[in-house]
């Protein structure tokens, strides 16, 4: 969707251009190269936090929305959208959008000529140091008609930065030129684009895209032929029952409330309203390419040559023609990484803490964490880890021919057999620890970012585009609306008047992100 120029001048202070960074693929991960980014990609899909930190999504998930689901839409007008549009999956997301601006109104939306809702696109009028007062619009709820097939792009995916964030559309999907990458003004040029897609290319298999940024939204080729329009309430100031409201709307609203909105989502979308295909994805990581070059921390589809993308469109055609709909998902494999992190991330920060520095508490605590997957009769450690790996993994999955089976399968390996040589008391507990610290970078789990549990008027906070600074990267705190407001530099402001190229001549950028080996807001 498409922000206000003032808001994004209020969050957009420092160019946001990376540079690029070669990443060595580690050893321990062979059988399934990147296999930590993958294991992350699906842990964090449909997650606000992870996807947030992790926002140059890498891959691509087919999903559906289950009929019956509701969803929101704000605009300028009170009769139902019929077109192609956004939608909100929070009412909290959509209202910002709820209101009338100036300029020429656009052509019919769908298929061809831009979205008819122009006008209510240019950005919302309130959010932490947003612009101020406008007419209010209304509020539209609507329900899917059927079943929603649905491409699931991860990351922060509708965050519009130079970052890298609108990759996997505008270099991989859309095979954008240089000069209408990345930029702030080619939304509807890039909704385009993909409902084209979905209907040239997948033969309508595809009715619209997943996305994020402060937020998960839709871009829903058409509204008519998709979802049931429930209501449409007025948007504006409210007064007390019986006295008229102000007919010029506050600049109060889309603070606070619609940040918490947000990070009640930062586990997970919630309700069931969208089931992914985890059995059969798309991933960069899976490739045998360098998506990191240079100096950044972050992948970038923009660093493949055009035959490596030639490729990889073309598998994800593949996988989007050989999709049957009638089939259900089977193998949960997100469910299977929470086990594995539930179990495993407070454990791998207390073995390197501290508190056990003595080698008897350090040996006590891996034997209490170990002993259940020991025959005390046959010492043998390799059955010992065989057994601690193949716990939260489904007996009757074929991790062979599944790119999450493998992944997660080499992460638990990872994890147990690192335990196991740290469970020896011939290696000196330091020795250990260390390899132990290893583990805990290669494997960079967006949990142990988290904050601890904030005061109930304040929100962990990490940068959402557009909102945020490298400082909340690096160091996520509790924060209550006053000092949200300003918050802003992490994004980068460099997104260019519309038909222009990115301006790669910003202020330098200081590096951020996760470690390389450990390792993308509109209505």
């Amino acid at each position: 969707m498409l922000w206000s120029l003032p808001l994004l001048a209020t969050v957009a202070v420092e160019a946001a251009a990376l540079p690029l960074e070669s990443h060595p693929v580690d050893a321990s991960d062979a059988g399934s190269p990147n296999a930590n980014h993958i294991f992350n990609a699906i842990h964090s899909s449909m997650r606000q936090w992870g996807s947030s930190l992790n926002h140059n999504g890498m891959s691509l998930f087919l999903a559906k929305v289950p009929a019956g689901t509701q969803f929101y839409h704000g605009t300028s007008q009170q009769e139902p959208i019929t077109g192609m549009e956004w939608l909100a999956f929070e009412p909290e997301h959509a209202i910002n959008f709820a209101r009338k601006m100036g300029g020429p109104r656009g052509g019919g939306g769908g298929g061809g000529g831009p979205p008819e809702d122009d006008d209510d696109h240019r950005g919302p009028p309130g959010g932490p140091g947003g612009p101020g007062r406008s007419d209010p619009g209304w509020l539209h709820t609507y329900k899917t008609k059927d079943d929603l097939p649905l491409i699931y792009l991860d990351g922060m995916s509708a965050g519009k930065t130079e970052k890298g964030t609108l990759d996997s559309q505008d270099v991989l999907l859309l095979n954008f030129s240089d000069t209408e990458r990345g930029h702030m003004f080619g939304e509807f040029q890039r909704a385009e684009g993909l409902c084209k897609m979905a209907k040239d290319t997948w033969g309508d298999k595809i009715r619209g895209f997943i996305r994020m940024e402060a937020g998960f939204e839709i871009i829903l080729c058409s509204f008519k032929e998709d979802l049931d329009f429930l209501s449409a309430v007025r948007a504006g100031s409210i007064a007390p029952i019986g006295e008229k409201p102000d007919p010029i709307d506050g600049d109060g609203r889309g603070g606070l409330d619609w940040l918490k909105a947000i990070t009640a989502r930062y586990d997970g979308i919630g309700g069931g309203r969208v089931k992914v295909n985890y059995d059969n994805f798309f991933t960069g990581y899976s490739y045998d390419l360098d998506l990191f070059r240079g100096s950044s921390n972050f992948p970038r589809f923009e660093n493949l040559s055009d035959s490596s993308l030639v490729k990889i469109r073309s598998d994800v055609d593949a996988l989007v023609d050989s999709w049957d709909l009638s089939e259900p998902f089977s193998v949960d494999w997100q469910g299977v990484t929470d086990m594995i992190v539930e179990r495993y991330a407070r454990e791998l920060k207390y073995l390197v803490s501290d508190t056990l520095s003595a080698p008897g508490d350090f040996f006590h605590e891996l034997e209490e964490l170990l002993r259940v997957f020991i025959d005390s009769d046959a010492r043998n450690t390799t059955a010992d880890t065989e057994r601690c790996a193949a716990q939260f993994i489904p007996a009757a999955a074929d991790i062979s021919s599944s790119v999450a089976g493998r992944a997660i399968a080499s992460i638990s390996d990872k994890i147990c057999s690192t335990l196991f040589t740290a469970f020896d008391y011939d290696i000196p507990v330091a020795k250990s620890v260390k390899e132990l610290e290893s583990l805990i970078d290669y494997l960079n789990w967006t949990t142990w970012k988290k904050c601890s549990e904030c005061p109930l008027d304040k929100v962990c906070f990490i940068p959402i585009w557009p909102f945020g600074s490298k400082d909340d990267y690096d160091h996520p705190q509790c924060r209550n609306g006053t000092e949200l407001r300003g918050r802003s530099g992490y994004w980068g402001g460099h997104f260019g008047p519309p038909g222009n190229g990115r301006d790669r001549n910003g202020p330098p950028h200081d590096g951020d992100g996760p470690p390389k080996d450990g390792n993308r807001p509109p209505f």
